[in-house]
């Protein structure tokens, strides 16, 4: 058997189950100052992709500075069978380890496509024109860059011998990261072809 609960005593049961709940709801939504802008803060970093294609140089540049970590960039192109093997054997697996995590970003640049557009020096570029710009002729062209914009140790230019090309990327990698503590090594500059890159007063 059920009873018609009469309706100001089912109200004041209402009233009495919800306001706790109602509390906790607030306690939860509230938090202490600067802690929800750290999250903001937080997230944002974590929507910053480690490896994709190169659309805007200043953003990637900024994130670099923040965290102090180099940029691989990797010039490719449809036509190039190398450019695929590096991309699908060694990029993409040094994208997806631990190892590399938060010690750099990667960014493609895939020369004969018309997109993504690439956002540097307040303009709009196609790949192939910021690929010109860099002074990239032959692809696969692996180039280090480090926060302050300048290209780090020398260029990693074909693919000579496939079984040592991890090696080649983890070596040009340990180096630039010296060079971000050290910009005066003699590895961060011998070998590089001239001119040396820089992404924010390019010559």
């Amino acid at each position: 058997m059920s009873a018609i609960i009469p309706s100001p005593v089912l109200h004041r049961l209402a009233l009495a189950t919800l306001a706790p709940l109602a509390a906790l709801l607030m306690m939860g939504m509230s938090s202490p100052p600067g802690e929800a802008g750290d999250s903001a803060s937080e997230s944002a970093r974590d929507d910053v992709p480690l490896m994709s294609d190169l659309e805007n140089v200043e953003a990637d540049l900024e994130y670099m500075q923040e965290q102090q970590i180099p940029m691989l960039m990797f010039f490719h192109a449809t036509y190039c069978t190398y450019c695929q093997t590096v991309d699908d054997e060694f990029l993409q697996p040094m994208a997806r380890s631990e190892k590399y995590k938060g010690r750099l970003i990667i960014r493609r640049v895939e020369i004969d496509s018309p997109t993504p557009e690439i956002q540097w020096q307040g303009e709009s570029w196609t790949p192939q024109e910021f690929a010109r710009l860099q002074g990239v002729q032959l692809v696969p062209e692996v180039i280090y860059f480090a926060p302050d914009g300048r290209q780090v140790v020398d260029e990693l230019k074909g693919v000579t011998v496939p079984d040592f090309y991890p090696t080649y990327l983890d070596q040009r990698l340990r180096a630039a990261e010296r060079c971000i503590e050290d910009p005066d090594l003699d590895v961060c500059t011998d070998g590089i072809d001239q001119p040396r890159r820089d992404l924010v007063n390019p010559e």
